[in-house]
């Protein structure tokens, strides 16, 4: 996973889990080309035709589907302004993958060699087998990146890069630990490397700077009764469990320690969404979890200090309600802003080849003060320092995920490598001036 962006672990270990649960599905693949009268794909002389390929329907469709409400809430604010050089934008074309590989793929060359689109934006699938081929198409290419995927071509972009850092060690996590006061910590994940890696990385940085990893468990069974796991993080007297299960896993490990009677604090890199909060209100509450982007109640615990964010939901609200404070209906808002970005700059005769090499200059993208910023002249092949992360905890009585460890309104604390020290954050990081 990203160093930092402690999401992509998460999503990683819920497409995983998905594996086992999608079975065969049928194509819903939409006809119909869109001549281009600029000479580029899906552009005419009164709009631009793009699709998106998600996840929308199948057994954890509900982690990948709201990607497209957040792309179009996007459009419609951006058409209401006049378009871009007085095109409309249009997602002309919507497919659904199924969350099957093989589905994905299909849907790839349809949205290109059939569709014509100019770009697809509103990528959510846990199997973006359809990469590399868009990546040998030269097509603008925006999405929920969880997979190693994203790395296939420059003209793929990810909500906030498209590197998957399995290595990289930070001092975030021992940092995090020794903040809460936990002095000894239990980790458990899937027996799967989409959520085992991620929690591996969680050890190694924990030991590296001291904090004693108690118990690990990184071979969990997907569906598999935790009180054995639960046993021996009481046996071993944890006081900090960090779980890269899935939301399944992270309630059954949550009631497993109820049930037992084992009092320790949580952490959790999935599971932060209202609906889950709603529905496990005693499970979750005191959850601490890491968030990539400026969470959801900062707007109205620190009005003013986030105005991207206040736009962002107000703008989701009038548009796609129902995706206002969803994660990942944020990610295709984020995917809608840098393909606009891009599309701008490339002029009034656009080409993808334009809109790629314009997005691949920009250093700071931080989505309109959303996310910390992404450097795309180096975030297709490393994920360059520092890692900023803002750290929340679910609250159950207020039915929020509340920013927690930060300074005054900043939600963000940045680590470099080799040490726990916070520092000071990027120029065009959320919170600051300038962000």
């Amino acid at each position: 996973m990203r160093g930092g962006h402690r999401r992509g672990r998460a999503a990683l270990a819920v497409s995983m889990v998905g594996l086992a649960l999608a079975l065969g599905a049928c194509s819903n693949a939409a006809g119909g080309a869109t001549a281009g009268s600029s000479g580029a794909p899906g552009v005419s002389a009164t709009e631009i035709d793009v699709g998106s390929l998600a996840n929308i329907s199948g057994p954890v469709s509900a982690d990948f589907a709201p990607i497209v409400k957040g792309v179009q809430a996007y459009f419609d604010m951006v058409n209401a302004q006049g378009g871009v050089y007085g095109r409309k934008l249009v997602l002309k074309y919507q497919l659904d993958d199924q969350g099957i590989p093989t589905q994905d793929s299909d849907l790839a060359r349809t949205l290109v060699s059939q569709d014509h689109v100019f770009a697809v934006v509103g990528v959510g699938t846990p199997f973006f087998s359809g990469a590399k081929y868009l990546a040998s198409t030269g097509t603008p290419t925006f999405g929920y990146e969880v997979s190693a995927d994203w790395s296939a071509g420059p003209n793929l972009f990810g909500q906030q890069g498209s590197y998957l850092d399995t290595t990289t060690i930070y001092g975030s996590d021992a940092w995090f630990a020794h903040e809460i006061g936990a002095h000894s910590v239990a980790v458990v994940a899937y027996g799967i490397t989409a959520s085992s890696a991620g929690c591996a990385l969680v050890v190694n940085s924990l030991q590296k700077f001291g904090v004693p990893v108690v118990y690990q468990d990184l071979a969990v069974g997907f569906g598999a009764d935790l009180s054995p796991d639960v046993l021996q993080i009481k046996s071993h007297q944890a006081d900090l469990v960090a779980s890269c299960l899935d939301l399944n896993g992270d309630i059954a490990l949550s009631r497993a320690l109820q049930q037992n009677g084992v009092s320790v604090k949580q952490l959790w890199f999935n599971g932060n969404d209202q609906d889950s909060l709603k529905a496990y209100p005693t499970l979750m509450n005191g959850v601490y979890f890491l968030d990539q982007q400026v969470p959801f109640a900062s707007a109205a615990l620190y009005p003013g200090a986030y105005s991207g964010l206040e736009h962002y939901i107000a703008t989701m609200e009038k548009y796609e309600p129902s995706g206002a404070y969803n994660e990942t209906a944020l990610d295709g808002w984020l995917n809608a802003d840098l393909f606009v970005t891009g599309l701008r700059a490339a002029g009034k005769d656009p080409t993808q080849a334009k809109v790629v090499a314009a997005l691949n200059k920009i250093t700071d993208y931080n989505g309109g003060g959303l996310i910390p910023p992404v450097n795309w002249t180096l975030s297709h092949t490393s994920s360059p320092p520092p890692s900023c992360i803002a750290f929340i905890q679910a609250d159950a009585a207020s039915d929020t995920f509340k920013p927690v460890l930060g300074t005054g309104s900043q939600v963000f604390v940045c680590h470099g490598m080799d040490s726990t020290t916070p520092i000071t954050g990027p120029v065009g990081l959320p919170g600051l001036p300038g962000g």
